[in-house]
């Protein structure tokens, strides 16, 4: 793994993501009693994202395998910098991006050529619900018959239509409506906010453990990722 994420005391991972949060400009959030809780989970979610890119990265030398995960890593901090410093309708876009990145690395880890092509400068697009619906037919997902992988996979995609919306600004509500420069920078529910974007990575962590079980992991970094989720979730996650 890169950057802060070194070492297996996330805690003390967590202090250094916060001072270097802090340094990324002027924060209009701070950084208090009511949302720190939840950019702790942030944190800790976007560490296990890093994880399995690091995983990734050592076991496999082709880029389909893994970049499109970096590049969702990539996505969670730039966003954890836009919301704090207000960027609320930026931080949505860039969240329904991170959703994508997801999807898309589900489909060219399979597909080699076509990443290929992709990088070619084809310009296919495949509608993200078809990329969705690959995930539940994809054999490995369908040997394990676990319920919740549809579960999540379901809640996943849900939040990523919501997020269309603001792409495609469907209503009033979902328009930033700025006049000037600083109207671009709003005040918003940070503490909500973020919940909301960890709803979402959690899922993404569920879906990612057992499409990529192959993958081997140290007794320390299954109790990370297992103790993230609920009880009743951890033992269907590890089988």
């Amino acid at each position: 793994m890169s950057g802060i994420f070194k070492s297996e005391n996330i805690d003390k991972d967590f202090t250094k993501f916060q001072a270097k949060l802090a340094e990324s400009g002027k924060l209009l959030h701070l950084i208090d009693v009511k949302n720190k809780p939840f950019l702790k989970k942030y944190h800790r979610l976007t560490y296990l994202i890093a994880l399995f890119e690091g995983k990734l990265e050592e076991n496999f030398k082709e880029d389909n395998k893994f970049l499109f995960l970096n590049e969702l890593l990539s996505d969670l901090l730039s966003n954890c910098s836009l919301i704090f410093i207000g960027f609320y309708h930026p931080s949505l876009i860039i969240t329904r991006r991170l959703i994508e990145n997801f999807y898309n690395h589900i489909y060219y880890f399979d597909h080699p050529v076509e990443f290929e092509l992709l990088n070619l400068g084809r310009n296919d697009y495949t509608p993200m619900h078809e990329l969705k619906l690959y995930f539940d037919s994809h054999p490995l997902i369908k040997a394990i018959e676990d319920k919740n992988t549809k579960i999540f996979n379901d809640q996943l995609f849900h939040h990523y239509q919501e997020l269309c919306r603001t792409v495609h600004t469907k209503g009033e509500i979902f328009m930033g409506l700025a006049k000037n420069l600083e109207e671009v920078k709003s005040q918003f529910d940070v503490s909500r906010h973020i919940n909301t974007i960890n709803i979402s990575i959690l899922s993404i962590v569920y879906l990612l453990y057992k499409f990529h079980r192959s993958l081997s992991f140290t007794n320390v970094e299954k109790n990370l990722i297992s103790n993230t989720f609920t009880k009743t979730l951890r033992s269907p996650l590890l089988s």
